[in-house]
């Protein structure tokens, strides 16, 4: 194995943006030693090559749970994780999540450590108790180099750890996520992919399109994906606006099947109270569709001027307007090349992998 190459994950096994890297990393010529708390429930793993892993085996609820205590279990898993180091004697270990597997990484006390922020592990995590925010300093304050996937999550972190932080974003596979051949209706149809939960706005998406529709003459749509706990309050309020002949729960929309639901759409919306970033954004762009983003988080960052609008989250009043003129553009070929050149060139995989790659080289540096 070439000197350098070999990486030791701290990371969630069934995350998509765990099982990216890898591909990724892999591919690159890395080999990837995985530690994961959770036990698997995925099978893509069974393809990679240079690719090992453990599994903990923290019941899968434990590990979301955002119980004061729920974690403790997290303190039981350290001396595997130090003896998986120890037979492994990795070039360097890559942490991903800061209230997890920092803690990990924090123990095992390697100097050539990076820890990766993800998103609640910076914008939930630090304001839950003094316990929690004194173990993020602790967390966050130890590895080499820091990487954050925005800006504005960097800046947050930045609240309670002063230091320098890396801008790595999650990359789209710009080669799967592609331009739909054909898509002629004269119906449009408009859309999001998220979970179906307060702080992704999907309330503020039905009322945005009940406003649409008195505004537009033509027929459309609303296509919801996604499962949630505001299921039930969501197709609720779809009832209430009169909409139900008009808007679609999609439900879960799997990995196999989420380039044909990008492509369905005509415009994607994502209406967000707080975002640490915006994947889904990008990978709507990357199938040449034009965005509409409130201004929240890291999902400003991940939209031009060309490709869409980002709307002020305090005033809902605008946002029809700006919904109008992106379906009524009358230059849709320009903009969904626009729109995937802007992917392309920033957020592709190729691009975000060689940013993480460039962090390892310099962590051996170190």
């Amino acid at each position: 194995m070439e000197k350098g190459k070999r990486i030791m994950f701290l990371a969630d096994i069934n995350s998509v943006h765990t099982e990216r890297w890898v591909k990724s990393l892999t591919k690159k010529g890395f080999e990837i030693h995985l530690f994961s708390l959770s036990s698997k429930s995925t099978n893509w793993q069974d393809d990679c090559s240079d690719f090992h892993y453990t599994c903990f085996g923290i019941d899968h609820s434990t590990v979301r749970t955002e119980k004061k205590y729920g974690k403790l279990s997290y303190f039981k898993a350290r001396k595997d994780a130090k003896n998986m180091f120890l037979k492994v004697n990795p070039d360097v270990i890559h942490a991903h999540y800061a209230s997890s597997y920092g803690m990990l990484a924090k123990h095992i006390g390697f100097k050539k450590t990076i820890l990766s922020l993800w998103g609640s592990d910076v914008y939930e995590f630090p304001n839950r108790s003094i316990i929690h925010r004194l173990l993020f300093k602790r967390v966050v304050r130890f590895p080499a180099i820091v990487c954050s996937t925005s800006k504005d999550m960097a800046r947050e972190a930045n609240k309670w750890v002063n230091r320098e932080f890396r801008i790595t974003p999650f990359g789209v596979n710009t080669n799967r996520f592609t331009i739909a051949e054909s898509h002629s209706s004269e119906i449009v149809t408009l859309g999001t992919i998220k979970s179906l939960e307060n702080v992704y706005g999907i309330d503020r998406l039905i009322s945005l399109y009940s406003d649409f529709r008195k505004h537009y003459s033509k027929e459309s749509h609303l296509k919801i994906y996604g499962s949630g706990s505001q299921k039930d309050t969501l197709k609720q309020q779809v009832l209430d606006l009169g909409l139900s002949d008009h808007v679609k729960f999609e439900g879960y929309v799997t990995d196999d099947a989420l380039v044909n639901a990008f492509q369905s759409l005509d415009v994607f919306i994502a209406l967000s109270r707080r975002e640490s970033f915006g994947v889904a954004v990008l990978e709507a762009q990357a199938c040449g569709l034009p965005v509409l983003v409130t201004n929240v988080g890291g999902l400003p960052e991940v939209v031009s001027s060309e490709t869409g609008v980002i709307v002020d989250d305090t005033d809902p009043s605008k946002w029809t307007k700006h919904l109008l003129g992106l379906v009524d553009n009358n230059n849709k070929n320009e903009s969904q090349q626009a729109s995937r050149e802007f992917v392309q060139e920033n957020f592709s995989n190729e691009v975000c992998v060689e940013k993480i790659i460039q962090v390892y080289q310099d962590v051996q540096g170190i």
